[in-house]
C-alpha cells in the first residue's frame, strides 16, 4: 500500500463531497476483502472436491450398484 492509503483522515473536517468519496472508498474496500475473502474460500472449496474426486477415480473401486429400485406412490 502506498502513503496515501494510509494517512489518517480527520473526517469532521471533510466537506459533503469529501465525506461521501471517504464512505465510498471505504464501502469499496471493505466490499473487496469480504468478495476476495469468499473467492479464496470457494476456489479451495473446490480444490478439495477435486482433489477428492480424482482421489475417487480408483481402478480398484467397483462402481456403485442399484440394490432396490422403489416406484414413487401416485
Amino acid at each position: 500500500m502506498s502513503d496515501r492509503d494510509q494517512r489518517e483522515v480527520d473526517f469532521d473536517r471533510l466537506n459533503l463531497l469529501g465525506k461521501a468519496v471517504f464512505i465510498t472508498g471505504t464501502a469499496v474496500r471493505i466490499m473487496g476483502t469480504v468478495f476476495e475473502s469468499v473467492v479464496e474460500t470457494v476456489s479451495g472449496i473446490a480444490h478439495e472436491a477435486e482433489k477428492a474426486f480424482r482421489s475417487g477415480l480408483d481402478q480398484n473401486v467397483d462402481d456403485a450398484k442399484i440394490l432396490d429400485e422403489q416406484t414413487k406412490p401416485e
